[in-house]
């Protein structure tokens, strides 16, 4: 049987000092989504978002399910009358338009799709909720952002009966973590779904779509670990057409 093909969003170049002269820039994607859809039985394509956005619905009829990426930091004048914090670093416009047009395409089909760190926002942000700009000004909240030359992790506590929790299998896993936002107010129609110790949210859901999951954290850097793997499996799965 031929893979379920999922597509990939992608991020750019971030310093204009790595780019040669006369280059208006690259795209840029981590090889570990790519492994990760390729582990779990998928065939990863990539798309790049500065595009048409009437164009949208043909990379759409190219796939079976959607992975939204992690990247920079959303506008905030999406979700508050708050001007943009100090430490934020801003995302391309050009993507958050493109990625904030796939969603609602996607949306409308119903499509399997699965969403990480910066995608967990986008989702939460599109669906009319709110983010916490950064955390380490939020009071209890642990630290979140990745050390110096280290990777922090903490333990993630998952909903069992949620489609996550169902398919990582275990109540409770150590995750990565490498953010320094996190959802603040739900958006209309997600479930929260796993959470930090510190009661950062975790993971989202709408458990009324075929599979629409988020997570802050990063599994695609830990897919040797199989409760990492787990979600990409079921994004494969459900692309594929199974329950």
């Amino acid at each position: 049987m031929p893979r379920p093909i999922i597509g990939i969003t992608m991020d750019c170049q971030d310093e204009d000092a790595k780019r040669p002269p006369g280059s208006s820039g690259y795209y840029l994607l981590s090889f570990d989504y790519c492994s990760a859809i390729e582990k779990a039985g998928g065939l990863p394509l990539a798309m790049p978002y500065r595009t048409p956005l009437e164009i949208i619905p043909q990379y759409v009829d190219q796939f079976d399910g959607i992975l939204f990426t992690g990247g920079n930091d959303l506008d905030p004048k999406l979700y508050s009358d708050e001007s943009w914090h100090p430490k934020a670093v801003q995302i391309d416009p050009a993507r958050q338009l493109f990625e904030m047009a796939l969603l609602a395409e996607v949306e409308k089909r119903r499509m399997p799709a699965l969403f990480v760190c910066l995608g967990c926002q986008l989702l939460n942000v599109y669906r009319g909720g709110s983010l916490d700009q950064f955390l380490p000004d939020m009071p209890g909240r642990d630290e979140h952002r990745k050390g110096d030359g280290t990777i922090r992790r903490h333990d993630v506590n998952l909903q069992p009966d949620s489609q996550l929790g169902k398919v990582i299998g275990r109540p409770r896993i150590s995750a990565n973590t490498y953010h320094k936002q996190a959802v603040k107010n739900v958006g209309r129609g997600l479930k929260v779904v796993a959470t930090a110790p510190d009661g950062t949210i975790e993971g989202l859901e709408d458990p009324t779509f075929p599979l629409m999951a988020a997570m802050q954290w990063h599994p695609e850097r830990l897919t040797a670990e199989p409760e990492h793997l787990a979600p990409f499996k079921l994004l494969v799965e459900k692309a594929g057409g199974k329950a």
